[in-house]
């Protein structure tokens, strides 16, 4: 028994582990261009795999490993024993069952009628017994060393999670403060969650986290609080709590602790949290305007220069859980509004997709070992309303739930006024609120479903001469005020289309930028498509969003070495990685100052290896002052190891034994040793105690250099 549930597990491990490979592989793309809430639910099928012993049949798919069944073995012997039938040196059957008395055998009259598979039948009875007992011992070993190891992490994962929970609730109080209270309420109104979370305060952490699955709540550290932060950091938490995010976690971390000889299941564990921190900013990012989108980076990394106490094995909710997630995050963050995903029919298509080769992908570790077989290329039955829900839950609720959310404008904005001001249409974007279910843009603009407050361009020509575009719009609007706009280059506004009935109107693009932009009030849009019939070589330059042509405007001033600190900070995310690199060692050159919070969003949004290099080099030719160990204490995260280690010897001089040590765990072995040269050779002397701690992060060639 124990060793048929030891290869159902295994069975369903392996086959857990090749849908969770396929994610990873077409993982790159569909971060890309789907949404985050997708790609955090998608992990589903490898839960679904791990839990339900179900496959359908697929001769293209269906893979059974080559681990011998007790039949399969006796058989061998039998065939190596007595050959086969109609071989010349094989025994008869009469001579294989002696003596003739033994049951199942005829007396000698009829011996030599016997059929061959009652002889393998027999014979079986005879071999198996001297074959058998050495191969049930093994599996029957592997499984009580697996049941023994479940056992044992399951008992300390449950430990520590009271050791925590003891550790957090020990001094805790609830808060009572109004406002407080206050904010809690209004964003449970807002997210529709029905039962408001107890708020608690505790110096036994250093960051909000929400724990507890039956009545979850939120602790805050106890500290004093901004209440202008309170919003952000409630919403981030209340939308955990109403996915009931802590019980996806649980349920995987069980299923960790049943599968944990299987480091594929470790690996997709890390992508999963990171991915339903990504799914829940891009929720959170829905509600917040430009500003809040920066208040809401500031509270991430707020949040990385504090230790969190919650270790790697509790199933909790932090503002940030690893702070290798948080470049990762930060871009979603400035990507929000461009990395908007594209139709969801792709989503469905794909899904079903991924659905059908889970389904299908098994790996048996032996006969019989998956109790449910589904044969033939589709499947049905019982588990058709599982997957069905699957489907459901990864789709995040459809269209239709995403129009059903509430907007929240500010009706005293420039970005509200806008729509009746040509003025404010005319001058730079304003948005206020901008969401959108399912975007491509370019010439061919489809959206499903938005939700803008003010202004926003889809289309900007420089055009050298009159030219004649034909516009063809259509859209559908559920509440506010919503319509297509040109921009002549005078700042003359022309409505291309207010009503959003299916039009096609020529527009005269008239020497000069020439804007076209959607203007909303407080609108909610569904099913809008705008396509433009023009030729992109008949103009001398054609941008899709405002963004992008200061991106470029920016790049041809840096060819000039004419750009400011200023502009390339306020477009960080519209700049090539490689573009800000150099970006900003032109401004090294100019000997620009960046403080500590400057440079770690340059280093993130940049190619930061190419980034730590120019570092480096100005502070070797002593072009911009030394920084500050704490500013490379944050930045390290996100260099690699050879632009770290050439930071690390600029310092000449100037470096310190703990910020070494700091870097240590970052750096190759070659870059710790020179490093470490370095520093000795300045005059400075390892103590037994800076010996001991920094030793455990060099191999043993290492060590014996240092030592001597």
């Amino acid at each position: 028994m124990l060793k048929q549930m030891f290869l159902c597990v295994l069975s369903l491990s392996l086959s857990g582990a090749l849908t969770g490979l396929l994610i990873l592989i077409i993982r790159p793309v569909t971060k890309r261009f789907l949404s985050k809430s997708w790609n955090y639910y998608i992990w589903l099928l490898v839960v679904a795999r791990l839990m339900i012993p179900v496959s359908v049949e697929m001769d293209f798919w269906h893979i059974t490993l080559p681990i011998p069944s007790d039949g399969i073995q006796a058989q061998k012997e039998i065939q190596e024993f007595g050959g086969m039938p109609g071989q010349s040196n094989a025994l008869e059957p009469t001579e294989a069952l002696e003596p003739a008395e033994k049951p199942g055998t005829f007396d000698g009259k009829e011996s030599a009628q016997l059929n061959w598979t009652e002889a393998q039948e027999a014979d079986f009875e005879v071999t198996s017994n001297k074959t058998i007992p050495r191969q049930t011992n093994l599996w029957q070993a592997a499984g009580i060393l697996w049941l023994l190891g479940a056992f044992l992490i399951l008992t300390i994962k449950i430990k520590d999670y009271q050791n925590f929970a003891y550790h957090v609730k020990k001094e805790w109080m609830p808060v009572l403060n109004s406002q407080v209270l206050a904010v809690e309420n209004e964003i449970c109104k807002r997210l529709h969650v029905r039962k408001t979370p107890q708020i608690y305060e505790t110096k036994a952490i250093s960051a909000p986290i929400t724990i507890g699955l039956i009545r979850p709540v939120i602790v805050l550290p106890k500290e004093e609080k901004d209440i202008a932060q309170l919003p952000i950091i409630f919403h981030h938490e209340l939308i955990h709590v109403k996915r009931r995010d802590l019980w996806y976690k649980w349920i995987y971390q069980i299923l960790l602790d049943i599968h944990w000889f299987n480091p594929m299941l470790y690996l997709i564990g890390r992508k999963l949290n990171t991915d339903c921190e990504l799914s829940c900013d891009e929720m959170v990012l829905a509600c917040l305007t430009k500003e809040g989108k920066k208040a809401y980076g500031n509270i991430l990394l707020d949040a990385a220069q504090k230790s969190i106490s919650a270790g790697r094995r509790i199933p909790s909710i932090t503002l940030l859980e690893r702070k290798q997630d948080l470049k990762e995050r930060l871009k979603g963050i400035l990507q929000y509004k461009k990395k908007s995903g594209i139709k969801v029919l792709l989503s469905i298509f794909l899904s079903v997709g991924l659905i059908a080769l889970s389904a299908c992908s098994s790996i048996e570790a032996g006969e019989d070992t998956m109790p449910v077989h589904i044969a033939g290329e589709s499947w049905d039955g019982e588990y058709d309303s599982f997957w069905d829900e699957a489907v459901s839950w990864m789709m995040d609720s459809g269209l239709d739930s995403f129009l059903a959310e509430s907007v929240y404008v500010d009706k005293n904005g420039e970005a509200w006024r806008a729509y009746e001001d040509d003025t404010l249409i005319a001058g730079e974007d304003l948005l206020d609120q901008y969401h959108v279910y399912s975007y491509r843009g370019g010439q061919r603009i489809e959206c499903n479903g938005m939700f803008l407050n003010g202004t926003d361009s889809v289309l900007i020509v420089n055009a050298p001469k009159e030219t004649e575009v034909q516009v063809k719009s259509a859209f559908t609007v559920l509440s506010g005020k919503f319509k297509l706009i040109h921009v002549l280059p005078d700042g003359t506004v022309e409505v291309i289309n207010e009503a959003g009935e299916k039009d096609t109107v020529g527009i005269t693009m008239e020497e000069g930028r020439n804007v076209v932009k959607f203007v909303g009030q407080g609108a909610k849009v569904r099913d809008l498509n705008v396509s433009f019939s023009l030729k992109e070589k008949d103009f001398d330059a054609v941008f899709y969003s405002e963004g992008s042509e200061k991106a470029e405007e920016i790049n041809e001033r840096i060819k000039t070495g004419k750009i400011s600190k200023e502009e390339v900070m306020e477009h960080l995310y519209d700049l090539e990685d490689e573009d800000l690199s150099q970006a900003f060692a032109q401004l090294l050159k100019q000997g620009e100052i960046f403080d500590k919070d400057e440079l770690l969003y340059i280093i993130i949004y940049s190619d930061s290896e190419l980034s730590g290099r120019y570092l480096a080099e100005a502070v070797k030719n002593g072009e911009v002052e030394v920084p500050a160990e704490l500013t490379i204490s944050e930045i390290k995260y996100y260099l690699g190891e050879e632009s770290l280690e050439q930071l690390l010897l600029a310092l000449g001089d100037e470096i310190t034994f703990d910020i070494l040590y700091d870097c240590a765990p970052y750096l190759s072995q070659n870059g710790l040793e020179k490093c470490l040269t370095q520093y000795m050779e300045a005059g400075n002397q390892l103590t037994g105690l800076q010996f001991q701690k920094i030793s455990v992060y060099m191999d043993e060639d290492t060590l014996d250099k240092i030592k001597i």
